[in-house]
């Protein structure tokens, strides 16, 4: 009976241990007359997180602030005819000439590129002995080249210079697919390459001219207009 009543109480208070809030060395009073003091054990803590408000949010920072109030102090100091000054116009020509100068570099690295390719296939064919392969190989070049450019011209009737990008792609896949042919015909392929780009370049070059041309006359009759109404 006496283990009995003593199960009892030790059920009757292990809930009452779940519902009791201890604090560091406070003594707690138990329902029955029984002090127990909590050293030792962890205390909650109440604490506070202030929250940034929506304005706070969109208010610049002070280093920002502080970099307007010195963007305008400068704008102040610069001199009017500094900010007369056209920058747009200045940046979209200085554009024009990087474009310019970006264009002839590249014009000249492939014609080097291709200078150095063909001196190459001419040394490879004279060591292997193949060297009427080289005449041959430039004149039907050639010829295959003018006979594209009259027909690109004759079928899609776009403009010359594109005809002879889509030319000079051509005779570039060419002279990459000769590299997987035998020796003969990789140096008879190569060789026609060579022509065709020859020829491409040339017709290129007398193109260049004639817009050149073409664009000195247009510039003079414009003069020429221009001077007839202010005289008139």
């Amino acid at each position: 009976q006496t283990a009995g009543k003593m199960a009892f109480a030790a059920s009757a208070l292990s809930p009452l241990s779940f519902r009791i809030k201890l604090f560091n060395g406070q003594p707690c009073q138990l329902p029955s007359g029984l002090q127990i003091h909590a050293w030792n054990l962890p205390t909650y803590a109440k604490c506070s997180v202030k929250l940034p408000t929506m304005a706070q949010f969109h208010e610049p920072p002070k280093v920002k602030m502080h970099m307007n109030n010195i963007r305008e102090k400068l704008w102040e100091v610069i001199p009017e005819s500094v900010k007369d000054f056209p920058w747009k116009k200045a940046e979209d020509i200085s554009q024009q000439k990087l474009l310019i100068v970006g264009q002839e570099a590249l014009k000249w690295s492939l014609i080097a590129l291709f200078a150095l390719s063909s001196v190459s296939d001419v040394i490879y064919s004279i060591s292997r002995n193949k060297e009427l392969m080289i005449p041959l190989g430039l004149f039907v070049g050639c010829i295959v080249a003018d006979f594209l450019k009259e027909t690109s011209q004759e079928l899609k009737g776009r403009g010359l210079s594109q005809n002879l990008l889509g030319i000079g792609c051509f005779f570039v896949l060419v002279k990459i697919i000769s590299t997987y042919f035998l020796v003969q015909g990789q140096i008879f392929l190569s060789h026609v390459a060579n022509g065709g780009l020859m020829q491409v370049m040339w017709l290129w070059k007398s193109l260049l001219e004639k817009q050149d041309r073409e664009d000195r006359e247009s510039s003079l009759l414009e003069n020429a207009s221009t001077a007839m109404n202010a005289e008139g």
